[in-house]
């Protein structure tokens, strides 16, 4: 009788099993409709869930391309992009699933075979990134990634099992949404109309902390959006980046974040005076960029911007970082010298939070700062703005405990 198949760890290996101690790697072989099909994984135990989920398929008819083991997970997700993705997601999302593919897969996983990608080599990206401080939500877009385009290799009979799919996300700390404190506001803003070198982006910092925009909403607004008759905003567009190699362009015209990102808001008076004078002191022309639909093709133009840097071009969310860094920088060196408060640099989408964290403070009600805000429901609002509500909850408490009978 035969000596039976055994690991390196003693376990015996059932009959098409093989453990590779090369590769260290267990492996699973049957013949399949004349053609080899070969599985494999680091752990036995995955890689008889494989097996199961293989010998079900091939009952329940479904052939295997064994033709497509040797294509590589790059190859697999290049093909998926252009043949899948492309056609059913907006072309924003499409650029932002290849950024993340590009800086952690494809120098690393990306070369193998899509067949020999396990669950350990996704799990082991995941905590490298974690290690290197990367933010939970590109933890979570980079799984999100893999696991539709593992999916879809799934479908396609190319693997038989999505090794994306029960990837664990360490726990990290998420970084908290805090406001700009109010005095900050009006200390930078202050500082902004008073300069001679930045006091030309005054408005557009005045719009942003005054109506919860988006950087790419308030980048896209036209004059054709403003209506100051009867005091309102159009919100129907955003500015969104895009890669040249892909689309001919980097910066172009296309719909909102989401259907109720396209929203009309009311503007304070503020904003209102703010726009006025903006406009009669708007003489110069104004650039033009492409209007695309959701695919990223070309359907139009669009110019009359509302908001422009000091070379005459349209915002963008990088060069206008890189501006509030620089007047913060310069504001602190002058008020070093002068014995001032020093501010701390605060991203664009800081003004979001401080609009609804003043106005949960002077009362608001949540719907209305909800569509303020475009999100999808107020659900959204109360989850994205949890720590704020929070607050209003220990108002609300204090309130009641100061209510006695005696």
């Amino acid at each position: 009788m035969s000596e039976k198949r055994k690991d390196h760890k003693g376990r015996i290996l059932k009959t098409g099993e093989y453990w590779d101690p090369k590769g260290r790697r267990y492996m699973f072989r049957k013949m399949v409709d004349g053609e080899r099909v070969t599985i494999t994984d680091d752990d036995l135990i995955e890689l008889r869930k494989k097996e199961n989920e293989l010998l079900h398929q091939i009952d329940r008819g479904r052939r295997i391309s064994s033709k497509s083991a040797k294509t590589t997970l790059n190859e697999y997700f290049d093909n998926w992009l252009e043949l899948y993705a492309k056609s059913g997601r907006k072309a924003t999302t499409c650029t932002n699933y290849k950024s993340y593919y590009n800086t952690y897969i494809r120098e690393t996983i990306g070369k193998k075979p899509i067949t020999k990608v396990s669950k350990a080599d996704i799990q082991k990206i995941i905590n490298d990134m974690v290690r290197d401080g990367k933010k939970h939500s590109t933890l979570a877009n980079l799984k999100s990634c893999l696991n539709i385009v593992c999916d879809c290799a799934v479908d396609d009979d190319i693997i038989v099992k999505n090794p994306a799919k029960n990837i664990q996300l360490p726990q990290t700390e998420s970084e908290k949404r805090e406001p700009v404190p109010e005095e900050h506001i009006k200390i930078f803003l202050e500082y902004v109309r008073n300069s001679d070198r930045y006091s030309y982006s005054y408005p557009a910092f005045l719009v942003l902390f005054n109506t919860g925009m988006r950087i790419g909403e308030l980048a896209a607004l036209t004059w054709e959006d403003v209506d100051t008759k009867a005091g309102e905003i159009h919100i129907n567009k955003s500015l969104n980046r895009y890669r040249e190699k892909d689309y001919g362009f980097t910066l172009a015209v296309g719909s909102p974040k989401s259907k109720t990102s396209v929203r009309t808001i009311a503007m304070n008076d503020t904003v209102k005076l703010a726009l006025l004078r903006l406009k009669m002191q708007s003489a110069r022309e104004t650039p033009t960029l492409p209007r695309v639909d959701d695919s990223g093709n070309i359907k139009g133009e669009v110019k009359g911007f509302v908001f422009l840097n000091n070379n005459g071009n349209v915002w963008s969310e990088p060069p206008f970082r890189e501006l509030i860094a620089r007047i913060t920088k310069r504001y602190n060196k002058e008020a070093e010298k002068m014995g001032k408060e020093k501010i701390e640099v605060w991203k664009p989408h800081q003004s979001r939070h401080s609009y609804t964290s003043l106005a949960y403070s002077v009362g608001a009600d949540m719907k209305a700062v909800s569509h303020m805000l475009g999100h999808a429901s107020i659900n959204t609002t109360l989850d994205v703005y949890a720590d704020l509500s929070e607050e209003k909850k220990k108002e609300q408490e204090a309130v009641i405990k100061a209510v006695r009978i005696s």
